[in-house]
C-alpha cells in the first residue's frame, strides 16, 4: 500500500493552468479512479460476507433444531444411561448453538 500523499491543488496554479498543474490534476484523478474501484470492492466484499453469515446462521439453526430434537431408538424397553448422556448432551449443545444464533441475530 502507497503511504505517498498527494501534492495539492492550488487554485492560484489553476488560473495559470501550467502542465505542472494538469499533470497534478491527472495523479488526482487516477488516485480518485483507484480509491473508487477499491471503494466498490470493499462494498462487495462486505455484501458476500454478510451473505455468508446468513446462511451459516441458517446452517447453525437447523443443526441446533436438528440436534435438540434428536433421540435414539432403545432396544428393549429403555435407553442405557449412555444413550440418555449422549442425547442430553446433544440437546444442549443444540440449545447453546440456538442461543449463539440468538445473540448473533441482536
Amino acid at each position: 500500500m502507497k503511504t505517498m500523499g498527494l501534492l495539492p491543488l492550488e487554485f492560484t496554479d489553476g488560473l495559470t493552468d501550467s502542465p505542472y498543474f494538469r499533470e497534478k490534476i491527472q495523479t488526482h484523478e487516477r488516485e480518485m479512479d483507484r480509491m473508487n474501484l477499491a471503494i466498490k470492492s470493499l462494498i462487495k466484499e462486505v455484501k458476500d460476507l454478510l451473505t455468508a453469515a446468513r446462511s451459516l446462521s441458517r446452517v447453525q439453526r437447523s443443526v441446533a433444531d436438528t440436534l435438540s430434537n434428536f433421540s435414539f431408538e432403545c432396544i428393549g424397553s429403555s435407553q442405557t444411561d449412555d444413550e440418555i448422556v449422549i442425547a442430553g448432551s446433544l440437546k444442549e449443545f443444540g440449545r447453546l448453538l440456538s442461543t449463539i444464533e440468538d445473540e448473533r441475530d441482536r
